[in-house]
């Protein structure tokens, strides 16, 4: 299989803001900030505006769980926003076709129909459920695939995003489980695809609060 048309499974997280791989999920207990969750050395990659990778394997699992944290210069609020902006996302993500509401099954979950250009010729698309939640520390969106595309068996995953410093993070996670073991080698450009995707959030995102805060 060609390692390009998988991709298209991480696009409802790309679309943050995929479907940006993420970050623990801390509880309003602790008052930890997210970063908190990361070694002296990934701190550092992650305080100089770097993509953090974590990947988890899951028992019984062909693919791992990947975690990624990333500071963004911009707001929760222009982050989250970002990501439920679907009607806008194929302006910032590469190969989207489309992004529609087909089904909103209460004010804060949305049915996503996702239209996705493969090489050469084709589109794939698959519906995906975004569950939107305000949290005392920030926001927080949840996605699992209802229609999977050909390439996956299902998907799960979430974005964190909560204030630090004068910006955000973004704690991004997802588990895609692949529909057939053929492709477990394309493990290596999953996680590619899903750390290009946090840094598409990242770059949008950050356009968007520069385009709001000028003068």
């Amino acid at each position: 299989m060609n390692a390009v048309r998988f991709s298209a499974v991480f696009l409802p997280m790309r679309i943050l803001t995929h479907c940006l791989a993420t970050a623990l999920l801390l509880t309003a207990a602790n008052g930890a900030s997210l970063s908190d969750e990361l070694n002296e050395a990934d701190r550092a990659k992650f305080e100089a505006g770097e993509n953090v990778v974590v990947t988890v394997d899951k028992e019984g699992a062909i693919w791992p769980e990947v975690r990624i944290y990333r500071k963004v210069k911009a707001s929760a609020e222009v982050v989250t926003d970002l990501f439920l902006d679907y009607e806008h996302a194929n302006t910032f993500i590469s190969n989207l076709e489309s992004a529609t509401v087909e089904n909103t099954p209460d004010p804060d979950t949305k049915d996503v129909r996702y239209k996705v250009r493969l090489p050469v010729i084709f589109s794939i698309s698959y519906l995906v459920r975004n569950s939107y939640e305000k949290t005392p520390e920030g926001y927080i969106v949840r996605w699992r695939l209802l229609e999977p595309p050909f390439a996956a068996k299902s998907a799960v995953g979430s974005l964190r995003v909560e204030p630090h410093g004068d910006g955000a993070v973004i704690c991004y996670k997802n588990h895609v489980e692949p529909s057939t073991r053929l492709i477990a080698a394309l493990r290596g450009h999953a996680v590619k695809e899903a750390s290009k995707t946090v840094a598409a959030i990242v770059a949008e995102a950050e356009r968007r609060q520069r385009q709001r805060t000028a003068p």
